[in-house]
């Protein structure tokens, strides 16, 4: 069943499931945030094209959708106006002491820690800075990082932003880097991708310094922070978050990943530029996953609408009842969706850095849904600057956003890692 909550359901879980078919109507909290469906809302609205989304929702209080009805009104709210008035989220924290670890760090809330994460009006977004000169020509490979998060919007509703990231540019030793990005999603998703970024980076330095295996390190990490989380004061009965997270020690680079966000390397070749991707999302449709979520009693369904029409993408259900409409077949947190085969067990892939590979992105989904891979390497190919590449690139997916869902836009967040390779 893979790690952390992850547990199939036993006959009491069925009694359980049945009851809550019962109460379907009435659950609340099983819309996801700004992961809301789009479909019915008019015959217009039929027309334009879906959104990959997380979680179902019939109101803005999250109750959960009963079958056969239509297509849900989008929970998400969003800010309005100009890009120029869109808030930039410093979201990433690095520290160049020799002697710090990510433990050291103090992030906002913290007593000692920044005040406050956000700037508004176009400020700049969080770009990392720089190792000093002298610690620079100690490592193999050296990088230059940006990341940017950019609130969503809707008409007519205030939007919290769900996604979140991090950066360190050195990660306990002076040859490790770290890099993440979160999509939250569900009531409390903004909560729980905030606490994977809090806690994910020192919880793998323990297991990365005693585990030789680099993929079992990470993956007993994405374990460690789901059960953390289910403990945790967050209410995660129908809230998650995916994550990407890429790990360079040296030349070798090695990524892990729950969820739909991704990650996709910038190779250059003699032909152009050539997109290489480092993730596959995490659908319930695949084999191996729907496998799994069957297994543990669980339902693989589309929605349908009020003619009986099948919307929306493909989602994970209890057995007996339309909750939690789970849109992915791996994340942290949605402990709910645990029960029934989700988990929180990450992929990896493992890369060589050569001196051709030039750069990675990692991005939520809200870069995904309209940039392709080989769009996005394009993209950030034209600058030489980590920080212009990732606003470029966050830019473009908003707009593309606006264009195609009239208005609409989801969290879009994306980290940039520029690799600087030695002299030949």
């Amino acid at each position: 069943m893979g790690c952390g909550s992850s547990v199939p359901v036993d006959q009491e879980g069925q009694d359980q499931q049945k009851q809550a078919a019962q109460q379907g109507q009435q659950a609340a909290g099983a819309a996801g945030g700004d992961k809301g469906e789009d479909g019915a809302q008019s015959a217009k609205a039929k027309t334009t094209r879906a959104r990959r989304l997380s979680y179902i929702s019939n109101d803005a209080n999250g109750a959960a959708a009963a079958p056969n009805a239509a297509a849900p009104a989008a929970n998400s709210s969003g800010t309005g106006g100009r890009s120029g008035n869109t808030r930039a989220r410093r979201l990433s924290y690095v520290t160049n002491d020799p002697n710090a670890a990510p433990g050291n760090i103090k992030y906002p809330g913290e007593e000692g820690g920044p005040e406050g994460e956000e700037a508004e009006n176009g400020e700049e977004p969080g770009v990392q800075s720089t190792l000093a000169p002298e610690e620079q020509e100690r490592r193999t490979l050296r990088v230059n990082v940006a990341c940017m998060s950019r609130a969503g919007r809707e008409p007519g509703f205030k939007k919290t932003n769900q996604d979140n990231c991090f950066a360190f540019e050195k990660y306990i030793t002076e040859d490790q880097s770290l890099f993440g990005a979160m999509d939250g999603h569900g009531p409390h998703g903004h909560l729980v991708s905030g606490y994977v970024k809090q806690h994910l980076p020192i919880i793998l330095v323990n297991h990365l310094t005693l585990e030789k295996d680099v993929k079992k390190a990470l993956t007993q990490g994405f374990c460690e922070v789901d059960r953390s989380l289910a403990n945790s004061r967050i209410d995660c009965e129908f809230s998650g978050s995916t994550a990407v997270v890429s790990y360079l020690k040296g030349k070798t680079l090695t990524t892990a990943w729950v969820g739909d966000s991704r990650g996709v390397m910038g190779r250059e070749t003699k032909k152009g530029w050539e997109a290489i991707d480092l993730t596959t999302d995490h659908k319930p449709t695949a084999p191996e996953e729907k496998a799994r979520i069957l297994k543990a009693n669980g339902r693989v369904e589309r929605l349908v609408d009020e003619m009986g029409q099948p919307m929306g993408p493909y989602r994970v259900w209890l057995q007996y009842a339309w909750i939690p409409g789970l849109a992915m077949s791996r994340a942290l947190g949605d402990v709910l969706a645990h029960q029934v085969g989700v988990t929180s067990e990450p992929d990896h892939t493992v890369m060589d850095i050569t001196p051709q590979d030039k750069f990675i992105v990692l991005a939520s989904d809200g870069v995904w849904e309209f940039i392709t891979s080989k769009e996005a390497v394009d993209i950030v190919a034209q600058y030489d600057s980590a920080e212009e590449a990732c606003r470029q690139l966050v830019d473009e997916a908003y707009q593309r956003w606006l264009t195609e869902e009239e208005g609409v836009v989801d969290d879009i967040t994306a980290v940039v890692v520029r690799f600087i390779h030695p002299p030949a």
